[in-house]
């Protein structure tokens, strides 16, 4: 372990998100990719909100019609009832903008009659999430099954839940460091999608002919991660910044073994664009102890059904 990564991770904590932790430096912070829609400390203005909602919606379309605008099915809800123009009537696709008063927050969640889902459907649905949504701090770290959002937790059993989780994960002390993790257990693995991450690189290479940037490999192979045997791909840049890629590819509605589950690592970060820093704070031994210390502490937070011992955090 490099001496300068075993120092950064004296002190460690879990962050949590969807059904996953990171083990990360203390003074670290998630910022969370697709999760569930949040207006943060905004309780109180519940009114306020839907009716910018309210308005948004008419303003969209001139024949758009409101056909519910009030309390929801059970405690603590909300509920629009929308058509977003005559022919959405027409064809019964009614939309749903839901509204959870949890603690201080608003949890929003958009559905609508299509793809077989039925008013009765999503009102039973609402009824369920209210019933089993609360509001989460920052560094809490729950111990039962469930999906951890950035401002709260709904409690699900290990198999259900939405299919996509992101992350990126910010240390104070390497601010032009980010890496992020991207797990999809629904998406489809045939064609290109089932792929794995050197075929994909190999492509993108052969496509690009002369014109592929000149980059320096540290590391390129098999990559085997609490079970899940992916493929890595190393890479410095010309201007020094680091470009760390893993990949793995499982089944299509597989919990343990997602479809898709991937993470990244770069550094020389500045306003959300690689490069944009003065220089890496990372060197390239630094940089590979970091990546494989933080896929190290990528895990499910609690045990999900066919996950191997190794990929839980938390064991009860």
């Amino acid at each position: 372990m490099n001496r300068r990564i075993e120092k950064l991770f004296e002190y460690t904590k879990l962050l949590c998100f969807g059904r996953y932790v990171l083990t990360a430096p203390v003074d670290s912070r998630l910022a969370f990719g697709r999760d569930f829609p949040t207006f943060p400390n905004q309780a109180n203005n519940i009114e306020k909100v839907m009716e910018d909602d309210r308005a948004k919606i008419l303003a969209g379309h001139k024949t758009a019609e409101i056909t519910y605008f009030g309390k929801g099915p059970t405690a603590n809800t909300w509920l629009i009832r929308s058509y977003g123009d005559k022919f959405a009537k027409e064809l019964e696709l009614e939309g749903f903008r839901i509204y959870y008063v949890i603690g201080p927050h608003i949890f929003i969640n958009g559905r609508g009659t299509d793809n077989g889902a039925t008013a009765e459907s999503i009102l039973r649905d609402t009824v369920e999430t209210a019933r089993n949504l609360r509001a989460r701090e920052p560094n809490e770290v729950p111990t039962d099954q469930g999906l951890c959002h950035e401002y709260g937790f709904t409690r699900v059993d290990g198999s259900r839940g939405p299919a996509l989780s992101q992350a990126g994960l910010h240390m104070a002390d390497l601010p032009d460091v980010v890496f992020s993790v991207q797990s999809n257990q629904s998406q489809s693995t045939k064609g290109s999608n089932g792929y794995g991450l050197l075929k994909l690189i190999n492509d993108r290479k052969r496509d690009a002919g002369s014109s592929y940037p000149r980059l320096t490999t540290l590391r390129e192979g098999k990559k085997k991660v609490h079970g899940w045997d992916g493929e890595e791909s190393l890479v410095r840049e010309a201007d020094g910044s680091h470009d760390f890629e893993w990949m793995f590819i499982g089944e299509t509605g597989n919990v343990a073994r997602p479809a898709l589950l991937q993470a990244a690592m770069f550094t020389k970060v500045a306003s959300d664009r690689v490069g944009a820093a003065a220089a890496s704070s990372l060197n390239d031994e630094e940089a590979v102890a970091l990546w494989d210390k933080l896929l190290d502490g990528l895990k499910f937070r609690v045990a999900v059904p066919g996950a191997p011992a190794e990929a839980i955090a938390i064991k009860r």
